[in-house]
């Protein structure tokens, strides 16, 4: 199967759900991960240009890791919106990656780049199969049923998963991929005074509680129209 995550900046894929997507890659499966902003405004010092790159290296750094294509889209951090030029390129993303199974921001989480970027993913998931669409860099994918995943909110606040996976095998693998991200250690800390590496430690932690395992991962499927309901695809 391809598997798509789509996330809105830099190391949003190593908190929510590497562990998954690592586990998919072993299985042998295609893992795509779609970065939508260039993660160039998220810190106190670093200057937007330096940043950028900086945070392009980490990123494809921490897919090489578990073999996954990356897709940088490159909307400028902080100002993603669901409107018609964003949702044209989202499209593209999609038809890039042809997905099987989506990974997504939840509509509830506590960043609007986070609600908008899944809100883009839920409008574009029809238009991707659609030949016709005017105004697309790529040309349509296959029309197929994909399913599609909330990811955790951040901290695991206000979400509720409908679905786990075990990601003990490969939580290690989350950690390597998430210390890719060395800026992103540094502005956290600054910024949020967080340890990154703590927060998912304890996070998979609490949800491997309610899963009845050492560590994983929380999704809720989005069940909608033409959606592909029939079958878990989760690893």
């Amino acid at each position: 199967m391809n598997i798509l995550c789509v996330a809105a900046h830099p190391d949003d894929t190593e908190l929510l759900c590497a562990g998954t997507l690592a586990r998919y890659a072993q299985d042998g499966h295609q893992v795509t991960i779609a970065i939508f902003t260039d993660g160039s405004i998220g810190d106190a010092v670093v200057k937007p240009e330096v940043l950028r790159v900086t945070r392009e290296k980490e990123a494809r750094n921490a897919a090489t890791l578990i073999g996954a294509h990356l897709i940088w889209a490159g909307v400028t951090d902080e100002l993603v919106f669901a409107d018609r030029e964003q949702r044209h390129l989202m499209i593209d993303v999609l038809r890039e990656a042809d997905p099987d199974v989506i990974f997504t921001h939840s509509p509830n989480d506590y960043h609007p780049d986070h609600r908008y970027v899944g809100q883009l993913v839920f409008d574009s998931y029809f238009q991707k199969g659609l030949p016709s669409m005017p105004n697309q860099s790529r040309p349509a994918c296959r029309f197929a049923q994909a399913q599609l995943y909330y990811m955790d909110n951040i901290c695991g606040i206000r979400f509720d998963p409908t679905e786990y996976v075990d990601i003990t095998e490969t939580f290690e693998t989350k950690k390597a991929m998430l210390a890719c991200h060395k800026s992103q250690f540094v502005a956290m800390e600054d910024l949020a005074s967080t340890d990154m590496n703590e927060m998912i430690e304890i996070h998979a932690r609490f949800r491997g509680l309610a899963a009845g395992c050492r560590y994983a991962e929380g999704f809720v499927r989005v069940d909608a129209y033409q959606r592909g309901l029939t079958r878990r695809v989760l690893p």
